[in-house]
């Protein structure tokens, strides 16, 4: 009987080891970097992203009046809330006046780059009321392989932007 047990509890043991090995990276914390590699510019993937994301109409409707480009040198510390990440391609939207507290900051890191740190420093710099008169109410970091997505606004959005964005990766 004793080996019976020891036998089955071993077999429990082992099964739960392979289906938490098989979930790696789906823990939707945020915190696992995602396998998949985007391809494309980040122009395209934030095409991508706002096309695929559950965005009120309102929303979309703002967005008539967003800027988006490649991030200035001069701009990047503003815009990431840091210097201290290393970036090889960064590419922003937002509205032209800032009434909205709303951003979408993508960037695309070197090979070999430390993700989690490189979020984190993001996580740890945002500021969500650098718009002095308004304030983002949920800042969202988040990654599919090379590819940082840093977000500033309403958590209705933030979610939906951070949702579609990693649905690429899938």
């Amino acid at each position: 009987m004793f080996k019976k047990r020891m036998l089955l509890l071993s077999m429990l043991v082992a099964s739960m080891l392979l289906v938490s090995c098989g979930k790696s990276g789906e823990n939707g914390s945020g915190s696992e970097e995602t396998e998949a590699k985007l391809v494309g510019s980040l122009s395209e993937i934030m095409d991508s992203v706002y096309e695929n994301a559950d965005l009120s109409q309102d929303f979309r409707d703002a967005m008539a009046d967003f800027d988006s480009g490649e991030i200035p040198a001069e701009s990047a510390e503003y815009m990431i809330g840091t210097a201290d990440v290393e970036y090889e391609e960064g590419f922003y939207s937002l509205p032209m006046i800032n009434v909205v507290p709303y951003q979408c900051i993508l960037l695309r890191l070197p090979e070999g780059a430390d993700m989690e740190a490189a979020k984190q420093t993001i996580a740890d710099h945002a500021d969500p009321r650098k718009w002095i008169c308004v304030e983002a109410e949920s800042v969202v970091v988040e990654n599919v392989g090379d590819v940082i997505l840093f977000v500033m606004g309403d958590s209705q959005t933030t979610n939906a932007m951070s949702a579609a964005f990693l649905a690429l990766g899938e």
